[in-house]
Order: C-alpha cells, then sequence, then structure tokens
C-alpha cells in the first residue's frame, strides 16, 4: 500500500461559516492550483461559478517541468514469531507511469536473511498470514518524508531492533534515527556542499560542528545527578555531516543537522541543531514562487492579483484555505493538514498531457485508502455562510 508518512490527516472537511461579508457573494476569480502539505496533494479550481477542492493521500514533486508522486512502501520479510519490516522510498513520473526507487532499507532484509539461515526449518509468512501475538524478534525500518525542494527531497529514516531475552542470552533494544537528502533525478545521497557551494557548506558546517561540540561540553560539564544518565546517553551520538534536513524560511533555503545516535525505547532519537541561513542558487530560485512568504500561522501566495492564505490553528495540525482576489474579497476553500509547503499554479505552461497524468494521479490516489476527499464550495450568494460538501 502507498504512503508517504502519515496519511491525509482531515478525514472530514468541516462545516465552517465565511460569514456574512462579500466572501460569499459574487463569482470567485478564476484560479488552477495545486497545494502541497507534508502528507497530502489538493487540487484547487475555479471556473467563477463553483470552487472545488480535491486532495488525495499523495506527495507530489516536481523535477524539470514533469510532476512525480513521492511514495514508501513496505518491504516485508516477516517470520511467525519474528518481524523484519523494512520500507522502500520510490519516485513515480505521472506521465511515463514508470518507478524509481530513490532508497531501500537494507537492515530489515539482511537480519531476516540471517534469520531464515539460523532457522531453516521455520517458513516466511505469506501475504494472509498472522504473526504471533507477541514475537519474540521485531525489526522495523521506516522512512518519513520531509518535503521536495526543487529536484531535492528530504526524508527521515528510523531503525530500530527489539529482541527478547531467552534462555540466558541478553536481549537487543537499539534503535536510530538520521535525516537525508536525496536527488529525485538519480537517487543519490545529496551533500551539502553540491547543494550549495564549497564555501556556503564549510561555513554551515564549521557552525554547526561548534554548536553541537558546545551543547555536549556543557552538559558533560555539569555535576548534578540528573544530568549523569544524560551524559551517558550523549556519548553514543556523533556529528554525521551527511544527517541533515532542507526546509525554506520566507521562501530562502535553511539546513537542520539531525547529529544521530543509538538510543532505548520506542523510537529512534537525533539532536535537530539550530536552522542554519544558506545562499540561494540556481536551483532554488527555480521554485521560489512556490514557496510562502509569512509566519506558520498565516502563509501567503500571489499570483498576478491573486492571494492565496493558508491560516493555521487546531496547535498548527491544519490550515484552512482562502482565495482572495484584488480588492481584498476572501472565498474559503476549505481545510486541509498543516503546514502548507508550497503552491503549484497551474498556469499555460502546464500542458493537456501534464493535466491528464495529473487527473489520473488524483483518481488512482482516491483508492489508496478511505481518506481522500473531494470539497465543492457553491459560490451563488449565501445569506450568510458557505457550505462544504464531501463527495
Amino acid at each position: 500500500m502507498r504512503k508517504v508518512g502519515k496519511l491525509l490527516a482531515v478525514a472530514t472537511l468541516l462545516l465552517m461559516g465565511a460569514g456574512c461579508s462579500a466572501a460569499a457573494k459574487g463569482r470567485a476569480p478564476v484560479a488552477d492550483f495545486l497545494v502541497s502539505t507534508v502528507d497530502s496533494s489538493y487540487w484547487v479550481t475555479s471556473d467563477g461559478k463553483t470552487l472545488r477542492m480535491r486532495g488525495a493521500p499523495m506527495y507530489l514533486a516536481e523535477v524539470d517541468g514533469r510532476f512525480r508522486e513521492i511514495y514508501v512502501a513496505d518491504d516485508d520479510h516477516s517470520f511467525y514469531d519474528a518481524v523484519f519490516l523494512g520500507q522502500r522510498l520510490f519516485s513515480r513520473d505521472l506521465i511515463r507511469g514508470d518507478s524509481i526507487e530513490l532508497f531501500a532499507d537494507t537492515l530489515a532484509p539482511r537480519m531476516a536473511h540471517d534469520f531464515a539461515r539460523a532457522h531453516p526449518d521455520v517458513d516466511p509468512l505469506k501475504p494472509d498470514d498472522e504473526i504471533a501475538p507477541d514475537p519474540r524478534i521485531h525489526v522495523v525500518a521506516e522512512l518519513e518524508v520531509y518535503g521536495a525542494q526543487g529536484p531535492f527531497i528530504s526524508y527521515e529514516y528510523r531503525t530500530g531492533i527489539d529482541i527478547a531475552s531467552v534462555h540466558g542470552r541478553d536481549g537487543v533494544d537499539s534503535h536510530h534515527a538520521r535525516r537525508g537528502v536525496l536527488d529525485l533525478r538519480t537517487g543519490k545521497p545529496a551533500t551539502l556542499a553540491a547543494l550549495f557551494g564549497a564555501n556556503a557548506a564549510t561555513d554551515a558546517l564549521a557552525a554547526a560542528t561548534a554548536e553541537w561540540t558546545a551543547a555536549r561540553d556543557s552538559l558533560v560539564a555539569r555535576t548534578d545527578e540528573r544530568s549523569r544518565n544524560a551524559q551517558m546517553a550523549i556519548g553514543a551520538f556523533q556529528f554525521d555531516s551527511t544527517s541533515f534536513s532542507l526546509e525554506a524560511a520566507e521562501r530562502e533555503p535553511r539546513v537542520v543537522f539531525a547529529v544521530p545516535g543509538e538510543t532505548r525505547g520506542e523510537s529512534g532519537a537525533y539532536f535537530a541543531l539550530t536552522p542554519r541561513a544558506l545562499p540561494s542558487t540556481s536551483w532554488w530560485a527555480a521554485d521560489r514562487e512556490q514557496l510562502p512568504v509569512g509566519p506558520d500561522s498565516v502563509r501567503r501566495w500571489t499570483h498576478g492579483a491573486l492571494e492565496l492564505v493558508a491560516r493555521s490553528y487546531d496547535k498548527f495540525d491544519h490550515a484552512q484555505l482562502v482565495l482572495r482576489d484584488a480588492r481584498q474579497h476572501e472565498w474559503v476553500i476549505g481545510v486541509v493538514t498543516a503546514p502548507v509547503q508550497r503552491v503549484r499554479w497551474l498556469d499555460a505552461s502546464v500542458d493537456a498531457e501534464t493535466r491528464k497524468a495529473l487527473r489520473k494521479a488524483f483518481n488512482e490516489a482516491a483508492l489508496y485508502g478511505d481518506d481522500s476527499r473531494v470539497a465543492s464550495v457553491p459560490l451563488a450568494p449565501q445569506p450568510c455562510c458557505a457550505y462544504y460538501f464531501i463527495k
């Protein structure tokens, strides 16, 4: 089953009032654009009579003018009493339909292979077989997409090994987490120097290393009893120049280094350092207009005389989309998962073949699960409120 991080979190678009203002009267401006969040894509269209928003649990990226769906697939190698579950990251060209593998976990299949060699009389599970109520071995690897910036995508990779103690043998409780950036064109890891140049990479790495060293030394220097356990834990973390992700602030690039290490518990952990500004590059500038301006609470995009506003609420888990014309009249579109990462206006540069591929992708995504939604907003004058219908 395809999935990108968490599936569409908005299970229902809410019945909402738009107020008794000009926002609920007259014709909405003609508009056509895609909205991308970390786990979903939304297609908004307006022909001046009806404003429609269609949502699907998929993540779309655009590389060299072509749209690609980025998705994660499970890679199950489990036995009855031993779970070995990895994941693989793919990119699918919407027009050609072909997929390329960007990243694959190797921990789960490798340990499954070792388990099979040690237990030749135990058969792997078939698709419909059930696992033991409390398997003795859990080896799980998870991938989560953070978002695309130009032809590059940031991801998080978590692994966990939990093996129960048996017959006097000690158990295993080992969890790791790290971040990374991949080139969507090749599937190869991207270094900071390749992304932003050697000088910018050297400066960012030096500042991040200094921050990590200062934080680690400060903790080690403390003598209170509460810090002793933290001092033991921090020794398992080592700075890694390739463990980072990209993000945007006011349309400018930033890098976030994540210091990986080994932890115990249900999930791996890392130390995320302070986001650091980087100089813009040609590949970044090509997508600048798709990125938002403004704080996380109110993100904005402009396109000619139109403005799209994403107003976050519910502890920044959801955002209300509002379309605004040159006279500041507003039309409330609906509710999406937050944060909204980018908006791609579908103007004349998008050809008929691409539009057809997008329609097909949204139709197929509706079959991924029960989370896909279509919302329609009637734009005829209303006595007070605009209502939202689920189709």
